[in-house]
């Protein structure tokens, strides 16, 4: 079922309500991929309904910038993925003359990416969703960990009746993270950036088997990538819990890196919460790599 208004996607929402059935929500921008069905399938199994909302978040766009996705084949792969209901909407709607709300949480959101990546817009985005549909559970990848963790805790800031549950990064075998900023990157660029992830697990191990000081690991990590069409932004190991870069590891963190090409900058992270994930690494869910182009 495909709802193009919220008005039309509200009336839906409140007599799923109304029968006292259980939501499951997937918040997206659109052009949903592997790792969007993930969510999708998760939402559908642990709820009587999942409800997946497309719109490209008009906050969160450079200005003036636009996002390319197709909404008819972004239906077709939620419902084939659980799917109960998909919503739209548009900028009209979403953002009416005189809006001006936003989520703030200090400067959390300048931690990770830095203003470019307007996460703070992100996480506006995501908690308006929320308070739209009304979802007994939301379902957030840890491949945008900025993101699902400052809504996690805008959440229950805002004491919203809502639980946040995290679903693991979805990679292609080579340990490059499914994202639609890669969606024109052919085979041969996917190889050279697996180097990141390897990376940054490299890292993990390091800590798991003792090594404490940020500077020597991001240095050995820094040693373990080799790129030649993409450029290198950093790599670093933050606090889970307010992003800011340790001197000495500490549960939980997280190992985050960047890397940038053809315009587009690229994130990865390793997010270890607890001892468990630390030693055996953390329990991403792994697919193949596309066809060679």
């Amino acid at each position: 079922m495909h709802l193009a208004c919220l008005s039309a996607g509200k009336a839906f929402i409140r007599e799923v309500a109304r029968t006292g059935q259980t939501i499951g929500t997937v918040h997206t921008l659109g052009a949903l991929h592997l790792g969007h069905a993930e969510l999708i399938r998760r939402a559908a199994s642990e709820n009587d309904v999942a409800i997946v909302t497309v719109y490209p978040n008009k906050i969160q766009l450079r200005p003036g910038g636009s996002y390319d996705f197709n909404l008819d084949e972004d239906i077709g792969l939620a419902l084939r993925s659980g799917a109960t209901a998909v919503i739209s909407s548009n900028d009209a709607e979403m953002f009416p003359p005189g809006y001006r709300t936003f989520i703030s949480q200090g400067d959390c959101h300048l931690r990770l990416g830095g203003r470019d990546a307007y996460l703070k817009e992100a996480v506006t985005g995501a908690v308006r969703w929320i308070c739209y549909a009304r979802p007994t559970r939301s379902y957030f990848g840890l491949k945008d960990i900025g993101q699902a963790i400052l809504v996690k805790r805008a959440v229950a800031d805002l004491l919203l009746d809502c639980e946040i549950r995290f679903v693991p990064t979805v990679r292609y075998k080579n340990g490059v993270p499914i994202s639609s900023r890669l969606r024109r990157f052919g085979r041969s660029e996917l190889d050279e950036l697996s180097s990141l992830f390897t990376a940054l697990n490299h890292s993990r191990k390091e800590i798991a088997h003792g090594v404490s000081s940020v500077k020597d690991l991001v240095a050995s990590a820094t040693s373990q990538i080799k790129f030649r069409h993409f450029k290198l932004d950093f790599v670093r190991i933050v606090g889970a819990d307010n992003f800011e870069d340790l001197e000495q590891v500490k549960i939980p963190f997280i190992i985050f890196g960047a890397a940038t090409a053809h315009r587009l900058r690229i994130f990865d992270n390793i997010y270890v919460p607890d001892q468990d994930t630390l030693m055996k690494g953390p329990s991403d869910i792994w697919i193949d790599l596309p066809e060679q182009s």
